[in-house]
């Protein structure tokens, strides 16, 4: 059964032996446990690549022009872009192609809700409570509130999508549900993933067994964290190409791995 308890239940002892936890810890454990001791054990600084920066930018400028006020406004959604350009790429490490995808994404995004209804009740909500040893916390995009159910939007502004059929088993909305259901009991909870490339808005109604489901699989990822001893390098050597640890240097693996890739590319 769903055991949750606040952080003012515990005692000092039981906060002390807490464990952070969230869907993108958990998600960087799953594409390799190394990278995950470098960046939240050994604590590494973050390389943010250029596809990263510009899914920050796109979320800010939402966050700041989306409203229940007032309506959609084109000029204001680019101003921002800009303004958040400057802000996110003081060096201007974005490449001109991903700059033209990003105003092409506000610029669908504007196509598509101009003149709609907004129903929006939280912007980068946080939510923080405890689970067994866990600590989870993290942020939802959107939170829209109607008079029975509450719509969670998580915004993607990368390419790959994942299917339908596997939205109901996807923890990031699991975790997202179980701390809506906690913060409104008396309302269903909707959540989906709103791809802003394609448009394309792939959701579920959580049912109590689907958060149920969601709350044991997290428990289980978590555990699978804590209990890890040697956080060994992942098999897809692929991740290697992309790691902030084997670009800094950090992951000697990473660094070989990608030396190699290299050689191979220059001998064609």
């Amino acid at each position: 059964m769903i055991n949750i308890k606040s952080v003012e239940d515990l005692s000092d002892l039981e906060r002390m032996s807490l464990m952070d936890l969230s869907y993108s810890r958990i998600d960087t454990y799953k594409m390799c446990p190394a990278k995950y001791f470098y960046g939240y054990i050994q604590k590494e600084p973050r390389l943010f690549g250029e596809a990263a920066v510009l899914g920050n930018i796109v979320h800010s400028v939402l966050e700041d022009n989306l409203s229940n006020e007032k309506d959609l406004d084109i000029e204001s959604l680019f101003n921002s872009y800009e303004q958040k350009k400057s802000e996110w790429d003081p060096n201007s490490i974005i490449n001109s192609e991903l700059i033209s995808v990003g105003k092409e994404i506000l610029n669908e995004f504007y196509d598509r809700h101009s003149g709609e209804t907004l129903h929006i009740k939280h912007k980068e909500m946080g939510f923080n409570f405890i689970v067994g040893p866990f600590n989870v916390n993290g942020f939802i995009d959107r939170v829209d509130e109607y008079d029975d159910r509450i719509e969670i939007i998580d915004y993607k502004t990368g390419k790959w999508e994942v299917s339908q059929k596997s939205i109901k088993d996807n923890l990031q909305l699991g975790i997202y549900a179980l701390a809506a259901k906690l913060a409104y009991p008396d309302k269903q909870i909707y959540a989906e993933l709103y791809y802003l490339r394609s448009g394309k808005r792939k959701g579920h109604l959580f049912t109590d067994e689907d958060i149920q489901s969601a709350y044991d699989n997290l428990i289980e990822q978590g555990n699978k964290i804590r209990n890890d001893i040697s956080f060994p390098t992942t098999s897809n050597e692929r991740v290697c190409s992309f790691c902030d640890h084997a670009k800094s240097g950090a992951c000697a693996t990473g660094v070989m791995r990608n030396k190699k890739a290299q050689s191979r590319k220059a001998l064609g």
